[in-house]
């Protein structure tokens, strides 16, 4: 057992609940470690190879790339076990990065044999759409692995502690690219980057030889069988099943709000620090600052707060809080600009927001929604989810992105209409939150999954 002021964070967790969440945890810290670091560079690196005004484009044109990624994800998930598609994934995006460093080293040699109809450098392109695609699959794919093991009691407890353990990569993640990304260049971390990803391989396949194989299988309520394979089962299987409709709004809806705010704030950024002075160190710094911030917020509550409002308050609570949080933050923001606030004043306001909103995202939100899909199958947990949160978050990003796109010639126009189409959706989300906790209480109730 936990000595006593874990528990008090934690709950109960028994001594082979330690051993496999704290492995858990350690897989999940490289992911989102790397995710954050790559994350800060993302939009510094568009800025300074592109323009920051494109990043609209960038984001729907993602959307093609991570939807291939995910029919190819969902390919793996049918041929191969699930320790193996780690192997093959992270070795993908491991070798990918590193290559990316270089070339981003040597800018000049993409930019001379690119197509002339691609505003900027193609490595800009390239950059932003590898790590969006990295930052979809791989939490997909871990998170599936974590459902397929894991029991309701169990998760209320283990969640948690991932998410707490997981929180220090999002703060050393973007703390490097403050601290060092000045001295030593961004390219340089895209290859940290690499080297990184492909230690996950290593330590999943520790975990197959350490945790038994018996205290790894979540025990089904009901015989499943597979499915059809791939892309196209995980799809019928969303849109003929209520309770996954009401998952996809609870997981996705986020994405529309974030896309705007994100840019509302990144043309702040871009406003105040240009990256074409710096190479976007100041650019860089800010975000990194930012990055770090929300890593704090997200470890804070979640030591103190995921498992406690789950356990104490119950998985509805957990779910509903959060578009409430962010309704509430949105129109704070709005109220400010509305109360005169200047460019870089704004700046500030909008790294508030950003840094409670995500960081309670990743503490509370995220740890919520994955419970979800304990109660249902196989089929679900990799297909459906991996469509859910590697394409249908990108698609609702692509709608956001489309919203600033059309918007971005007024940035108060932008302001105005984004917050009330995000109150809007924050109504809906709301909702669809109180349906599927209502729903996930009668299948543990009935002892059934969906499949």
């Amino acid at each position: 057992m936990l000595p006593r002021p874990l528990r008090a964070i934690w709950g109960d967790l028994t001594a082979q609940e330690v051993k496999k969440f704290g492995i858990l945890a350690s897989i999940f810290f490289l992911v989102i470690g790397v995710y954050w670091l790559l994350k800060t560079m993302k939009d510094p690196i568009f800025d300074l190879h592109v323009g920051f005004h494109y990043q609209p484009w960038a984001k729907i044109t993602s959307l093609i790339f991570v939807g291939l990624a995910v029919i190819f994800y969902s390919k793996l998930v049918d041929w191969f076990k699930k320790q193996t598609v780690f192997y093959i994934v992270c070795s993908f995006y491991g070798a990918g990065f590193i290559a990316l460093g270089y070339m981003l080293s040597n800018p000049q040699q993409i930019s001379a044999h690119q197509w002339s109809f691609i505003p900027g450098n193609v490595l800009g392109w390239a950059s932003y759409i590898f790590i969006e695609s990295f930052g979809s699959i791989m939490p997909a794919l871990f998170w599936a692995f974590v459902a397929s093991n894991t029991t309701t009691d169990s998760a209320k407890r283990g969640y948690a502690m991932i998410a707490t353990c997981t929180q220090v990569g999002t703060i050393i993640g973007p703390l490097l690219i403050t601290t060092y990304g000045a001295r030593f260049g961004l390219p340089v971390f895209f290859g940290v980057s690499g080297l990184l990803v492909f230690a996950v391989p290593m330590i999943i396949s520790f975990y197959s030889r350490v945790v038994p194989e018996e205290q790894t299988q979540h025990p089904s309520p009901s015989s499943e069988k597979n499915g059809g394979t791939g892309f196209i089962e995980g799809l019928r299987l969303l849109m003929t099943r209520s309770y996954l409709m009401g998952v996809f709004a609870i997981a996705t809806l986020y994405e529309f709000i974030g896309t705007i705010l994100d840019f509302q704030k990144g043309m702040l950024i871009s406003s105040n620090y240009p990256s074409k002075v710096d190479g976007g160190a100041a650019f860089a710094w800010f975000k990194g600052l930012e990055g770090s911030a929300i890593g704090v917020v997200s470890l804070l509550f979640a030591m103190f707060g995921t498992s406690f409002f789950m356990r104490k308050f119950g998985l509805k609570f957990s779910l509903i809080s959060f578009p409430a949080i962010i309704g509430v933050t949105v129109t704070t923001v709005f109220t400010m600009y509305y109360l005169g606030a200047n460019p870089y004043q704004l700046m500030w306001v909008f790294f508030g927001a950003v840094v409670l909103i995500k960081g309670l995202n990743y503490a509370l939100n995220n740890p919520s929604k994955e419970v979800l899909y304990i109660p249902t199958s196989k089929d679900v947990k990799f297909k459906t989810k991996g469509w859910i949160d590697a394409f249908g978050a990108r698609l609702l990003k692509t709608f956001g992105a489309g919203v600033n796109n059309s918007l971005s010639t007024s940035l108060p126009t932008l302001l105005t209409l984004g917050t009330f189409l995000s109150l809007g959706v924050v109504g809906i989300w709301i909702f669809a939150a109180s349906y599927v906790s209502g729903a996930f209480d009668t299948l543990q109730k009935e002892n059934k999954i969906v499949k």
